[in-house]
């Protein structure tokens, strides 16, 4: 055991820092979905004619108005891409500081366990019987008291240390989760604003080629080429609804499916026009 005599290593100076600001609510405010009006649905049903009548698409080739359309999503899904980086960033800024300090502050907890692990919590008979001067004519159970609580004196601040250390890092680790969970929830919106924006282009595109293929001399065999032109939803947007994928774990807008490749929900990028 260490001498009671002897004071301990200065605890570690190590303290937490505060609590950072509450997060806002996630909303879902923004320019949103454009509606779609009948003129533009007019607009299009006409333009399907237009180029139904032209022979338009021709082989191996697609049609202005599918690649207008396309782009436009790509416009805007990249909008809400940039939009949602803004929404991250503090909150990454926040994550990246918790995480150090909860590697700091778990560290700290350790080095004054190490040095805690020297000081047992009760003393020997023997040590807690040393008298010192002047001590000589005093009763055992006196002396004996005296001695733990001078050995309890010493020993005190590094219990009190590590359950500090050990405070801190479990609030940390609370604030990280919930830091976390706000990172994943404005994902989450973000893919969803994007999702409505991709089921209203296919809206327009299906109800382009509804039309187009009405008109078309060879309506049978360009099924396939219109198919190519159509828009995929960005990959980022299948990591921000996916559980198993950190939120934020794309700082972008991620690599886009190619075209003719399944989408891992299930939709094929047609969405039937209604009636």
């Amino acid at each position: 055991p260490a001498p009671t005599g002897a004071p301990p290593p200065p605890p570690s100076r190590h303290v937490a820092a505060p609590a950072g600001p509450p997060i806002p609510p996630t909303t879902s405010s923004g320019p949103g979905v454009p509606a779609y009006t009948l003129a533009n649905r007019l607009a299009d049903w006409r333009r399907a004619r237009a180029d139904g009548r032209a022979g338009i698409p021709g082989t191996g080739s697609g049609t202005p108005a599918l690649e207008e359309l396309a782009q436009d999503f790509l416009a805007r899904s990249h909008r809400e891409r940039l939009r949602l980086d803004v929404e991250l960033a503090p909150l990454l800024e926040t994550e990246a500081a918790l995480v150090v300090r909860i590697g700091a502050t778990e560290a700290a907890a350790q080095r004054a366990e190490q040095r805690a692990e020297s000081w047992p919590v009760l003393l020997d008979d023997g040590q807690l019987g040393l008298r010192r001067g002047g001590e000589s004519q005093t009763p055992d159970d006196i002396v004996r008291a005296r001695r733990a609580r001078e050995y309890e004196a010493l020993r005190r601040p590094m219990v009190d240390e590590i359950a500090r250390l050990t405070t801190a890092a479990t609030a940390a680790r609370e604030e990280l989760a919930r830091v976390r969970a706000a990172l994943r929830a404005r994902e989450v919106v973000g893919a969803t604003r994007v999702r409505r924006l991709h089921a209203q282009i296919m809206r327009r595109i299906s109800a382009y080629e509804r039309h187009l293929v009405r008109f078309h001399p060879q309506r049978d065999r360009i099924g396939p080429t219109l198919a190519a032109q159509h828009p995929r939803i960005p990959g980022w947007v299948f990591a921000a609804e996916d559980p198993t994928v950190p939120p934020a774990a794309h700082s972008g807008a991620g690599p886009t499916p190619p075209a003719g490749t399944p989408d891992p929900t299930g939709h094929h990028g047609r969405v039937r026009e209604e009636s």
